[in-house]
């Protein structure tokens, strides 16, 4: 035992980690700790530790009495801001950042907005926290967020908080403004796109309330010429807007690829989390106990993740996960699956939640998912040792994809085109329900540009929708195109249609009404609709008896749906704009988890979209 514990103390020697010092576990997290937890206690702590030194944001407590910062961690996204190498020493020695107001002034934040941040942070109440809403600009047009916590009781006095560069979500919600402004701006005008499409909204009222057959035959006409000509404006709109803005535009950017740890004892010469975790945990009288160098930063690391109102995760080394707080607090996990499952992770966002994750391991970044009901902000960075760590954050907004939504009200217009049948009352009457929805559909989807033209996001609204609804709305095209029966639209369903998905109104609807109608476009007499439950995942699959497609453009169609890039010669048929697959593609992913393929169909006849989706809970 001398022999190990000798050479234990000649590693941390070279590594400049000397102690004399131990400190058990029951004094570091304030309690007792059972013998048999002892070891599981003492890597929760080493995570906890490795996090909160090595995160992202720059981690600190503000002392309200003195306006001194009593302890700050993490920063490595800013070690170049601060002109320091981030030890905790740099902050309260000669020189250093002592205080909140210097911390801030550090990053550029003007002194009329230290001074009201400071002032809100004085109004919290103990145990309650805060997200300072007005993102802070700071040199070089950088946005910021701060969110803070005021601790309870004993601790009253102290507030921590988390400071982050929010400036790729800035710039992401700021593009998508522009986007949809400029889209809403091509729309206007008394001969503009709108215009032509309120009116023809207006006559629709006009119409149901005429009995004349002749008057009715007159209008229905009328209208449908104008819908055909607004929607030829609306795709030589769409292809203008593809070549003004390229792809991504609305997905955050990743910052900062080279960070670097923030603390000096995560930069020992060690080779993995396994070698630094023995040169810091030791055993005593039974029990694991801590060297004294790392005690005091591991009780307010603990003390930090306790009081957190972000989530805080972290792979220290490959094959585990530690939730450090949350809704799967101090539980270790073996795959990133489990994690998201215990996380809580909506079913429409496991996949994206499980791809973020996955990344880490190789480098920094940004995304957003939905858990508990809203949408998160996560980012994070890869581990020294082989592993990663993250932080997620409440009250994100969820990116648009500006090109999609009007690409959907672009379809709609098609649902407006059965005019051109209607000539009597009886007609009038059978296709009133119909154009009454499609017409809301259409004022909704004008209010969510308008709405994202003005804040970067839509109106937020979520539904349920079941299968047999999406199923019904790819017969409806097969009614339109091809006959009261459905026309040429096959429905096979193995039991699943009463399967329910939250996602945006319509959003899914509308995709199949697409697939549906594009069959048919290219020259399809019989589309074939198939849901059908296969382990934890429900397929969907559209299948058209058409010409099909030439391999060198299934190929490209191919390449466009796995790299997400538009194509402006990806069309097929006049008048088309290329972007129909790919925003129904876009909508799977987004709101139900889904991935969409497209290949050729049986016996290489036609075409055959699939589509798979996770089975809700």
């Amino acid at each position: 035992m001398r022999v190990m514990e000798g050479a234990h103390r000649r590693n941390r020697e070279k590594r400049g980690i000397v102690s004399n010092k131990i400190n058990k576990l029951e004094c570091i997290i304030g309690r007792p700790v059972a013998a048999g937890d002892a070891w599981g206690v003492a890597d929760y702590l080493m995570a906890v530790l490795t996090h909160v030194t090595n995160a992202r944001p720059l981690f600190g407590v503000l002392n309200l009495d003195t306006d001194r910062l009593e302890w700050t961690a993490g920063g490595a996204e800013f070690h170049d801001t601060l002109d320091c190498s981030c030890e905790p020493a740099k902050f309260a020695g000669p020189g250093g950042i002592a205080d909140f107001a210097q911390l801030l002034t550090c990053f550029g934040i003007v002194a009329d907005d230290i001074a009201s941040v400071r002032e809100d942070i004085g109004r919290l109440s103990p145990g309650a926290a805060m997200t300072v809403l007005k993102p802070l600009i700071g040199t070089g047009d950088k946005y910021y967020r701060l969110v803070v916590r005021r601790r309870r009781d004993a601790h009253a006095h102290e507030v921590q908080f988390s400071w982050m560069d929010i400036t790729p979500f800035q710039d992401a919600a700021q593009r998508t403004r522009e986007m949809a402004a400029a889209l809403v701006r091509d729309m206007q005008g008394e001969d503009g796109v709108r215009a032509v499409l309120n009116g023809v909204l207006d006559d629709l009222d006009r119409l149901f309330g005429l009995e004349d057959d002749q008057g009715i035959a007159a209008l229905a006409q009328d209208m449908s010429a104008r819908v055909t000509l607004v929607s030829e404006r609306m795709v030589q709109m769409l292809l203008a807007f593809e070549g003004r803005y390229d792809v991504g535009h609305w997905q955050p950017q990743v910052l900062n690829p080279s960070l670097r740890p923030a603390i000096p004892v995560h930069n020992a010469p060690v080779k993995n989390w396994h070698e630094l975790h023995s040169e810091v945990l030791r055993t005593v009288d039974g029990e694991p106990a801590i060297i004294d160098e790392i005690a005091d930063q591991m009780r307010y690391a603990l003390s930090f993740v306790q009081n957190a109102a972000s989530t805080l995760v972290v792979s220290p080394t490959k094959g585990r996960i530690f939730a450090l707080n949350g809704p799967a607090a101090e539980r270790e996990f073996s795959s990133i699956e489990d994690f998201v499952r215990a996380l809580g992770v909506e079913e429409n966002s496991t996949r994206t939640a499980v791809d973020f994750f996955a990344k880490l391991e190789h480098e920094p970044v940004m995304g957003v998912f939905a858990l508990g009901g809203e949408n998160v902000e996560a980012w994070g960075r890869p581990g020294m040792y082989g592993g990663w760590q993250a932080m997620i954050m409440s009250g994100a907004v969820q990116g648009v994809d500006v090109r999609g939504l009007f690409h959907g009200l672009k379809n709609l217009l098609l649902h407006l085109q059965v005019l051109y049948v209607v000539n009597t009352r009886a007609d009038v009457v059978q296709v009133r329900d119909g154009l009454s929805e499609t017409a809301e559909k259409i004022q909704s989807r004008l209010k969510d540009l308008d709405a994202v033209a003005k804040t970067g996001h839509r109106v937020h609204r979520q539904v349920e929708e079941s299968v047999a609804q999406w199923l019904k709305a790819a017969q409806r095209v097969g009614v339109e195109l091809g006959g009261p029966k459905g026309g040429g639209v096959e429905v096979a369903c193995d039991g699943v249609d009463r399967t329910v998905y939250t996602s945006a109104p319509s959003e899914m609807e509308d995709t199949f009404e697409e697939l549906v109608r594009n069959a048919f476009q290219h020259g399809a007499k019989t589309v074939r609709v198939d849901a059908m439950g296969k382990g934890d995942h429900l397929c969907m699959q559209v299948t058209d008896d058409g010409p099909g497609m030439a391999d060198d453009k299934l190929i490209q169609v191919q390449r466009v749906l796995k790299t997400r890039a538009y194509e402006a010669d990806l069309t097929t048929r006049e008048n088309g704009t290329g972007n129909g697959l790919l925003a129904a593609a876009n909508a799977v992913s987004r709101f139900v988890d889904g991935q969409l393929s497209v290949d050729h169909g049986p016996g290489g006849r036609g075409v055959q979209v699939s589509i798979s989706m996770k089975l809700p809970a």
